[in-house]
């Protein structure tokens, strides 16, 4: 700082200033000489320091001036270790994002004589500050300046390892959760960029999750992300209790990487895959390249190299639809109210109860539960409406680790209704009130096509539009997904349909509407029914025939297959999603048609004999204690 300087910022002539700095101010009146003097200690300024200054002598003395509190004390740590370790003593000031206050402290450090500084400037204009350095001959290394030879972390380098690591789990589709207040997005955002591009990977606006967190969810589900790469450790805390409010389960739906701060406590790198920022190796190699310049009188630039290593495989895997073959359940979600009566009632027949119960159902959240209980992944794809009924079904799929990213609410319709009414000897008799199952559409469907992948097979039932089951069977022989498909509520299925079925499972009663026909348990007659659908390109029929078992019919081969004996029946009501969701269950485990059948029907037989249908889905372990007892055989 010159007396010119001080005489522009007090507003007086500059030998009004060397009057008073030098003690000749009789005629200057006590408010100027006040003033003069009050800029002169603020600035730090006094008479001849340019020439004190400007000694060749060493202070062993070295300044740090940050932009702003710095993010991490790591890093001061390592300039302070460095400076140690060789003999120099710190001198550290924050300039607050202020130029005014980043000048009174290059004041004060150009009068402290110190030998090199360490500076993040708070602008491009205030490098012009330099030249004070340049005069007494301070070394300068430059921190996250506007320069070419600026330090500064390398986030294209940390960036590229978090998105190279998603990308060697078989990632395609993820996305960077960024603070854009951070004074280094641009730099983050930068180089994301750069690391998407060498990666041969496009950027575009989806590839950067919302600011707002309310819009996460629906970006990650829009955009059926399957992995985020989080740039700090709050944002990852913040992105995972979201993603369990939604029951994610991470990292089997959603992987997550972030970025770790040194200063972050241990237990961040243990509940996530991490990658450490190394700010104190990083505040050496600063303290060290200024050292360096101070000792070698040179104005050596080193690059600053570092090994970005992920910390664990906690929560990164490859995505779900790459994984082990699963099964995806396109069907109805509904409320089921159940009634239990002595009889079925007769037209004009009033009949009057006390037992009611209220569960959740519908052929998709049945076979989907069946599924889970017998340890298969699976993924339930269906509409919900606008009513408090959600909160039941979500927590039913949640319990029983179900995907739910493919449900969608419908908030013009109200869930779907199943009321139910069962006699005293199990049998039942259902009205659906379609509701939101209704409104499944073909585009919804087509939309959520990402969802096939990796599927062994999809399980179809005709309570949602017929539109979205012809669209359903399409897109699953698009992914070499096998379709199994329950023709409940419906007289006729279009060609079209049957042609992209594997296998057909109606009942006797659905068999006859289908054919057009009586229905019937005569093994001919049945026999004849199942050509006309083989006819038609279905690849094998199994007609479920209740108490007398069922019946198989591929073009090779037809067989009778008895029921299930030993099991009392209490409620019917779930029998055939039991069945269904065993047999393709145990086809998914290797085992045959015939083999699938039989043990299908004791699942079958073990719900029947209990009240409702989500609730009397038997477990693998049961199933199987149970089979190994009565047909040790049959599972091996």
């Amino acid at each position: 700082m010159t007396i010119k300087e001080i005489a522009q910022l007090s507003g007086v002539s500059m030998s009004t200033v060397s009057k008073i700095m030098n003690h000749k101010d009789e005629h200057i009146s006590p408010e100027t000489r006040n003033k003069v003097l009050g800029i002169a200690k603020e600035y730090n300024y006094s008479p001849y320091a340019f020439a004190r200054n400007n000694s060749i002598s060493k202070s062993f003395l070295l300044g740090v001036l940050l932009r702003s509190e710095p993010k991490s004390g790591k890093m001061l740590e390592g300039i302070l270790a460095a400076a140690e370790e060789a003999g120099y003593h710190i001198i550290i000031c924050v300039s607050k994002e202020s130029e005014q206050i980043e000048l009174k402290h290059i004041t004060a450090l150009c009068n402290a004589k110190i030998d090199g500084i360490i500076w993040e400037p708070v602008s491009s204009d205030s490098m012009r500050f330099q030249k004070y350095f340049s005069e007494i001959g301070t070394c300068i290394t430059w921190l996250n300046a506007y320069n070419s030879d600026s330090y500064r972390i390398d986030y294209r380098a940390l960036l590229y390892k978090a998105s190279g690591y998603l990308i060697q789990n078989k990632h395609q589709h993820f996305a960077l959760l960024t603070d854009s207040s951070s004074p280094f997005y641009n730099e983050i955002l930068t180089g994301y960029k750069a690391a998407l591009f060498e990666q041969e990977f496009t950027f575009n606006q989806n590839s950067l999750l919302p600011q707002d967190a309310l819009d996460w969810m629906f970006h990650i589900k829009s955009e059926h992300l399957t992995g985020i790469i989080c740039t700090d450790c709050q944002l990852a805390y913040h992105l995972k209790k979201k993603l369990k409010q939604h029951l994610y389960e991470i990292p089997y739906d959603l992987s997550i990487i972030t970025l770790v701060d040194e200063d972050d406590p241990s237990l961040v790198s243990e509940e996530f895959s991490s990658i450490i920022i190394p700010f104190y190796s990083f505040g050496m190699h600063l303290c060290k390249n200024l050292i360096n310049q101070c000792e070698q009188h040179s104005a050596s630039y080193l690059p600053f190299t570092a090994d970005y290593k992920l910390e664990n495989m906690i929560t990164l895997d490859i995505p779900a639809s790459k994984r082990l073959p699963q099964i995806i359940v396109v069907g109805s979600i509904n409320t089921d109210i159940s009634l239990n009566i002595p009889h079925l009632p007769k037209p004009n027949e009033t009949i009057v109860t006390s037992r009611q119960t209220i569960s959740p159902g519908g052929k998709g959240t049945n076979q989907a539960v069946g599924v889970a209980k017998l340890n298969h992944k699976v993924t339930l794809l269906g509409n919900v409406g606008n009513d408090l009924d959600v909160g039941l079904i979500y927590s039913c799929l949640a319990e029983h680790g179900i995907d739910s990213s493919g449900i969608h609410r419908d908030r013009s319709v109200n869930t779907g209704k199943a009321y139910i009414q069962i006699q005293d000897d199990g049998e039942s008799m259902i009205t659906l009130l379609t509701g939101a199952n209704a409104t499944l559409t073909a585009q919804t469907i087509r939309s959520n096509s990402h969802l096939f992948e990796n599927c062994a097979y999809c399980l179809l039932q005709t309570e949602i539009a017929i539109e979205a089951v012809e669209e359903a069977v399409l897109i699953a022989k698009e992914n070499n997904v096998r379709t199994i498909l329950k023709p409940a509520a419906v007289s006729s299925l279009s060609d079209n349909i049957l042609r992209h079925t594997d296998i057909l499972i109606p009942n006797q009663a659905e068999m006859a509407l289908l054919c057009n026909c009586s229905a019937s348990i005569d093994i001919t007659e049945l026999s004849r029914q199942a050509d006309t659908m083989l006819q038609k390109g279905v690849g094998a029929v199994v007609i479920t025939l209740g108490e007398h078992g069922c019946f198989l019919k591929t073009a090779s081969m037809e067989q009778h297959f008895p029921a299930a004996a030993d099991f009392i029946p209490m409620d019917s009501t779930g029998g055939s999603d039991a069945f269904i969701s065993a047999f393709a269950s145990y086809l998914l485990y290797g085992y045959d048609l015939c083999s699938s059948i039989q043990i299908a029907s004791y699942a079958a037989g073990f719900c029947i004999s209990r009240q409702g249908v989500v609730p009397a889905l038997i477990d693998q372990t049961s199933l199987e204690k149970y089979i190994n007892n009565v047909l040790p055989d049959l599972l091996k």
